[in-house]
């Protein structure tokens, strides 16, 4: 009966390899042997050989050893890459507002105001292009540029002082209301507290283009 030949495994290989070079073969010779390994698992063996001739160490030529040489190289040549995780409109007001000494009460405010405003559009326009961004800031009057307008911090920070400015946080209707405008009986805060407590666990991505500069807690 013919037995078929099978090809040995790369670890057998490795294995078989070593144990020539303990047999005092030269390592050129050595290596010429490696035709039938990966580009990645030679690389290794040539590693692991050249700290052999330069130690004079002697090196054990189990099955283990080859394994552990195989896993070793691969795990050198390979680099996982993790995505970067875009925190969420949520996420940026609430870091905003606990930089400012305040909570989540804070956030959902400002969370609430900006859908008033902007239904989370950096690039909205309106009030005849006096108004930009977000939270729809009149920029020239204020004295902000445009760019930190229709930026999620930089306009959610200038929104919690002009709140403070007007009485936040002893009179919150109030103050929410004259970012819109004082003594006018809109409903503008009282729609503005509805929307931050409907939104407040529906997470909102982030549509600005500029990268937010954000280091999250």
């Amino acid at each position: 009966m013919v037995v078929p030949l099978t090809k040995p495994s790369k670890c057998g290989l490795i294995a078989g390899l070593i144990r020539e070079l303990n047999q005092g073969k030269p390592i050129m010779k050595t290596l010429k042997n490696t035709q039938t390994l990966t580009v990645t698992h030679r690389k290794g063996l040539a590693v692991l050989l050249l700290a052999i001739a330069l130690t004079n160490s002697h090196v054990t030529t189990s099955a283990s050893a080859a394994e552990s040489v195989a896993t070793t190289t691969q795990a050198v040549t390979q680099t996982e890459v993790v995505p970067e995780v875009q925190p969420t409109v949520q996420e940026v007001l609430l870091d905003v507002c606990e930089d400012n000494g305040y909570g989540e009460a804070c956030a959902k405010t400002l969370l609430g105001m900006l859908w008033n405003e902007s239904s989370n559009r950096s690039d909205v326009i309106g009030d005849a292009g006096k108004a930009r961004g977000y939270f729809q800031i009149h920029y020239k009057l204020h004295k902000i540029s445009i760019a930190c307008a229709e930026d999620l911090v930089c306009s959610a920070n200038w929104t919690i002082k002009y709140l403070e400015r007007n009485s936040y946080p002893k009179y919150v209707s109030y103050a929410i209301q004259c970012h819109n405008s004082c003594n006018v009986n809109n409903g503008y805060a009282a729609k503005a507290i509805r929307n931050g407590k409907n939104f407040w666990n529906k997470p909102l991505a982030i549509t600005q283009a500029a990268p937010i500069v954000l280091v999250m807690k």
